[in-house]
């Protein structure tokens, strides 16, 4: 099985050099396999990541635009070329800095159902000094590479300062889920964290479980012939319960909204929060959350699964749950066969 990692980031982040630095200390006798998405065809990337290998590998290169748009087709190509004859141990992807690595993720997950190989982490890299104007600007592309990411990195890290570092926990702590991993990236070394499985399990945020008087509790939540889970836990007069629903099924948003709307409006003498992303189609998920005395939502690139988390100031009752759970069984609409 191939184990595939994409290292994402824009411009300048340092995510070929941390790919020098992983292809240098890569086991010989292990093949790797690098794609590479220059913005130019100049190919110096590729020739600087090959001069840095040991062993066995293959550096690939798709020039021009990114690979979601302008190289998907040659990306394809060469991702099937890979898959089908060389089939490395481990398959590393950096896209260009002006590319959206979501779609990317769509595209390895059809070759994932296939098992064909396995998508085990996305890796993004902040500069830390672009982390203050990041955030403040939120520009499409780079906090759509942020949202994708498993692992969310501060590169150039002896660069920061108390600014710079409270603006990257920032970044970090508006994400929705929560990263698997949040750290730095000094001189191109990517932390042991970066290349681990994730299997992006549910867990909860709202709520942190470590401090929970007991541990949660998840059930089978069957749901639009598929299998999701509801958990729920407990701490300190909190309660949270949180539902984690396949990737295949996809949500009519024409039914969520107005029942979110409702729902916010109905229990709001017990809802202290809620968060939920949802996979609405192909494309962006939608990302919805309370916020004052409503709801917002927002377009995500995050779309491994659909999931929500609710915090209560008291026990769920059982209408509550009733309400909820037939809203998601109601909006999802089942996988085409």
């Amino acid at each position: 099985m191939t184990h595939v990692h994409v290292i994402t980031g824009s411009f300048g982040a340092g995510k070929t050099t941390a790919i020098r630095r992983l292809m240098s200390h890569k086991p010989e006798s292990e093949l790797w396999v690098v794609i590479l998405n220059e913005f130019t065809d100049a190919g110096l990337d590729a020739l600087s990541v090959a001069e840095s290998a040991h062993g066995s590998y293959d550096v690939r290169q798709v020039a021009g635009g990114c690979l979601c748009c302008v190289g998907e087709l040659e990306f394809g190509k060469q991702l099937r070329d890979i898959l089908r004859h060389l089939k490395p141990l481990r398959l590393l992807i950096e896209p260009s800095g002006a590319g959206h690595a979501a779609d990317i993720v769509d595209e390895l997950a059809t070759y994932e159902a296939q098992r064909a190989l396995t998508l085990d982490s996305v890796v993004c890299l902040v500069d830390a000094l672009d982390c203050a104007r990041i955030l403040r600007s939120r520009a499409t592309n780079e906090w759509s590479q942020i949202q994708s990411a498993d692992v969310l990195l501060m590169s150039k890290a002896d660069l920061a300062g108390a600014a710079e570092r409270e603006a990257f926990d920032a970044i970090a702590a508006a994400q929705y889920p929560v990263k698997d991993y949040v750290g730095v990236c000094q001189d191109g070394e990517l932390p042991t964290a970066a290349l681990l499985p994730y299997a992006r399990l549910p867990r909860l945020s709202l709520l942190r479980e470590a401090d929970a008087a007991a541990p949660p509790v998840t059930m089978p939540f069957p749901i639009g012939g598929l299998m999701g889970s509801e958990t729920r836990a407990s701490r300190l007069g909190l309660w949270a319960v949180s539902w984690y629903l396949p990737r295949e099924l996809t949500f009519a948003r024409v039914v969520l909204e107005p029942r979110l709307h409702w729902m916010h409006d109905a229990y709001q003498g017990t809802l202290r929060r809620f968060k939920a992303v949802f996979r609405t189609g192909p494309g962006p998920s939608w990302l919805v959350q309370s916020q004052g005395r409503g709801i917002a939502g927002e377009d995500s690139a995050y779309r491994r699964d659909s999931r929500i988390e609710i915090l209560l100031t008291g026990p769920p009752t059982d209408d509550f749950l009733h309400a909820w759970r037939g809203m998601l069984c109601d909006a999802a609409l089942e996988p085409r066969q």
